[in-house]
């Protein structure tokens, strides 16, 4: 493997994208229902994309502080969707996409401290006379972004929002033992409501700095653990779509017909 400064495309990337220019091939992702939403809307694809990024979280052993942990867990997390989206956008870009279509982002323990974050998509290019200013991306599936538009909306970016908070309470080792019964326990109820809050505020900050007029969560995940007997560390992200609204009168008709012609005659 070529040396690699880090910046700009892989090389095993950058290979992807020159084998695709010297053969023509072009690789879908989408399902049928997405490739058929997809065209209905100008989109052609030109190509799976992926990003990838192996990512350490850093010491979080036992001695570590909790405010500590849950600072270099959540810093991670950011900085791992980052840059898998962003390699996945390079490669799009350098494929002449206008936008990527249905993105998956995975996270897999590699080890007890590297994880591995995935971005994968198909790029597909605007086959209209009006084309995208810039490149969008989103996670929301061909058919879906097709009825995204004809109600006059259109995607901008994925978007990431994570959260991360510690909390002690004494009152834990009493609401947690063997007679407390069936009782509320406050510290990870605390934890846990706070968390889901900061991430999905940091969620609507990034459709905000994208410039965008509102977001669609697609999903919402939540790791919480216990921090010796008398605290509670939890991790919250929130992932979805940004989106533009381009028209503002009546929307577009969303009818569709029964049965789908299989030829174009």
């Amino acid at each position: 493997m070529p040396d690699w400064d880090g910046r700009g495309l892989p090389p095993v990337a950058q290979a992807r994208v020159d084998r695709f220019a010297a053969s023509g091939l072009k690789t879908s992702l989408l399902s049928v229902p997405g490739a058929i939403g997809a065209e209905v809307v100008g989109f052609t694809p030109v190509g799976e994309v992926m990003g990838c990024v192996v990512q350490q979280a850093g010491w979080t052993g036992p001695g570590t502080w909790a405010a500590d942990q849950v600072n270099l867990l959540s810093g991670m997390l950011r900085q791992g969707y980052a840059t898998a989206l962003d390699r996945l956008s390079q490669e799009a870009t350098a494929l002449g996409a206008d936008g990527v279509l249905g993105i998956t982002l995975t996270i897999t323990a590699l080890d007890e401290t590297n994880q591995e974050f995935v971005a994968l998509g198909t790029a597909v290019r605007a086959e209209t006379t009006q084309r995208p200013r810039r490149l969008f991306t989103t996670d929301l599936p061909g058919q879906d972004v097709a009825k995204l538009m004809q109600a006059g909306w259109v995607p901008v970016r994925v978007a990431v929002g994570v959260a991360g908070r510690a909390h002690f309470d004494y009152n834990m080792q009493y609401q947690t033992n063997t007679w407390a019964g069936n009782t509320e326990v406050d510290a990870p109820t605390k934890v846990v409501t706070e968390v889901r809050a900061a991430a999905r505020a940091e969620f609507g900050r990034a459709i905000r700095e994208s410039g965008a007029d509102g977001g669609i969560v697609s999903d919402m995940r939540l790791r919480a653990w216990p921090f010796q007997e008398i605290g509670v560390v939890g991790l919250a992200s929130v992932v979805g779509t940004a989106i533009a609204r381009f028209h503002t009168g009546r929307a577009a008709p969303t009818s569709a017909l029964k049965i789908l012609p299989l030829n174009r005659s």
